[in-house]
């Protein structure tokens, strides 16, 4: 299991919310090998050959959202998590991720939004990865690329048995 499967199978605690949160991300991250830096972030974690991994809790409105993700942009960590939940009104996964995409450049840093509520996630700029993936696989284990969609309009198999005389708009006749 890689990290950022490690970050996403982390569970909302039942008690209280952010010394859980706080907690059962310290555990995953040191497991991996990072040290907890001080930081204006939430949580921000060092190591020294592979980088950084910077994690901020956000559960307000669209400008603390803003704030949050500026703090992210700035930090210069290679993976950024941005946690918030569905259960504090606030913006969706995707608003927040295309806020991400249109105010800041992130050439090189990679970005995981996660709700903690319902544990769904959307990725930013993770493509690489994807690439890296695909690459390596064997030709044989690579997938068959799609066979075309059905055509939407059928062509019938039957060829029409009389012949029907006459223009368009006028009556027409069979033989």
């Amino acid at each position: 299991m890689d990290l950022e499967e490690a970050l996403l199978s982390v569970k909302k605690p039942a008690g209280p919310l952010l010394p859980g949160l706080e907690s059962a991300y310290r555990e995953v991250a040191e497991r991996y090998g990072y040290v907890m830096v001080q930081s204006p972030l939430f949580l921000l974690f060092s190591k020294s050959p592979s980088g950084s991994l910077a994690i901020e809790i956000q559960f307000g409105n669209e400008r603390e959202f803003e704030v949050a993700l500026s703090r992210l942009a700035k930090s210069g960590a290679e993976l950024c998590l941005f946690v918030t939940s569905s259960r504090a009104r606030t913006m969706r996964l995707e608003d927040a991720r295309a806020l991400l995409l249109r105010k800041f450049q992130i050439p090189h840093q990679r970005y995981l939004f996660i709700d903690i509520e319902t544990g769904r996630h959307c990725l930013a700029n993770f493509e690489w990865n994807k690439f890296e993936k695909e690459v390596d696989r064997p030709d044989w284990s690579r997938p068959v690329p799609a066979t075309p969609p059905k055509p939407l309009f059928r062509t019938p198999h039957f060829k029409r048995s009389k012949i029907i005389y006459g223009r368009r708009g006028e009556h027409k006749e069979q033989d």
